[in-house]
């Protein structure tokens, strides 16, 4: 077996490891980074750090962790092969920035968004490239093959796809930004944006915005039931693609697919989507955080190149974010020119 890379985890919220503490033993999902590093054996959980020491320190023992830290420096000033970034989005940058100019690391995985400014994004892009530090941004569902293959068929046949939508929770920068990148994953990037409704979440302090993203043939509407009337009700991360041969629905928080073909209906000549009997399947979204961890691993170890969830990547995202908000500022259709896409 391979030496261990060893692991520095800045935060110890849900993400961090909380999601794999005290769920359902009959949900075989890994949902958290100390749980990936845990379940995929190569890497050494070193160093937990966390403001609050409490908190530190049950992560310590909850995770069998070699030391607790109170204080970012006490990573930012050693060394780890990997540091997961799993602090407040407002932090990201700056920890981002002090991990790569002190070469605190081989690989930096990070929360999304991975800051929240374009020139930020910019700035952590270059930096990385010059100290030659991988940064790779937690958007796990590029990592499960249903999604991958999903993809491949939309690009196979680029006129079958004939309309969508979509529902997300707690924030456009916070969550919305995953919505956004799985989209662009499955469908390219859009050719215009409008948002026409937005809506206060009291738990990300933030706007979710309900958009609707044009492409050359069809549209995608993203929405959300988030609302100002109330706090958070139930977690939804929902798409649903129209195709001309099919119905696609990416449902239970991308836990799995469900598919719809075409059959005839009791009018003659009229077809219609089969929902009597559709074809569900489960998704390898559960574990793909163990792909993920897997993908830091290889490119830690320089056994390939860092191209998936890269900061160009993240600024594609943040672009489109910004569109989105001055759409609904200005009331009105926003282009995404090519060039935009290009830095």
């Amino acid at each position: 077996m391979a030496e261990q890379l060893s692991v520095a985890i800045l935060g110890a919220g849900q993400i961090a490891g909380g999601y794999d503490s005290g769920r359902s033993k009959s949900d075989t999902g890994i949902y958290s980074h100390a749980g990936a590093y845990r379940k995929d054996g190569r890497f050494l959980l070193k160093t937990i750090c966390d403001t609050d020491p409490e908190r530190a320190a049950a992560f310590r023992d909850n995770w069998s962790v070699a030391a607790a830290a109170t204080s970012p420096e006490e990573v930012i000033g050693s060394y780890h092969d990997v540091v997961s970034v799993c602090t407040p989005d407002r932090s990201h940058f700056g920890l981002l920035m002090s991990l790569i100019e002190r070469r605190a690391c081989k690989t930096i995985f990070a929360e999304k968004p991975l800051a929240l400014e374009l020139d930020q994004i910019s700035e952590v892009e270059r930096l990385a490239a010059e100290q030659g530090i991988n940064v790779v941004v937690n958007f796990q569902r590029r990592f499960d093959p249903a999604h991958r293959d999903l993809r491949d068929a939309l690009a196979a046949d680029p006129g079958q796809l004939l309309a969508g939508s979509a529902l997300y929770i707690k924030g456009l920068e916070h969550i919305g930004v995953t919505m956004i990148d799985t989209l662009t994953f499955l469908c390219g990037p859009p050719r215009e944006v409008y948002a026409f409704n937005r809506v206060f979440n009291r738990q990300v302090e933030g706007y979710s915005y309900e958009f609707v993203l044009f492409y050359d043939g069809f549209n995608i509407t993203v929405k959300t039931p988030d609302t100002d009337l109330g706090p958070y009700h139930y977690h939804i991360f929902e798409i649903d693609l129209l195709l001309a041969d099919r119905r696609v629905t990416v449902n239970d928080n991308s836990r799995q697919m469900v598919t719809r073909g075409i059959v005839d209906y009791a009018y003659s000549g009229v077809k219609v989507l089969n929902d009597q009997s559709p074809e569900q399947t489960q998704t390898g979204y559960a574990l793909s955080m163990v792909g993920a961890v897997d993908y830091l691993f290889r490119i830690t170890r320089g056994e390939t190149g860092h191209s998936i969830n890269t900061p160009a990547h993240s600024y594609l995202n943040k672009l489109i974010v910004d569109k989105i908000a001055l759409s609904y500022q200005k009331n009105t259709k926003i282009q995404i020119g090519a060039t935009q896409w290009k830095k």
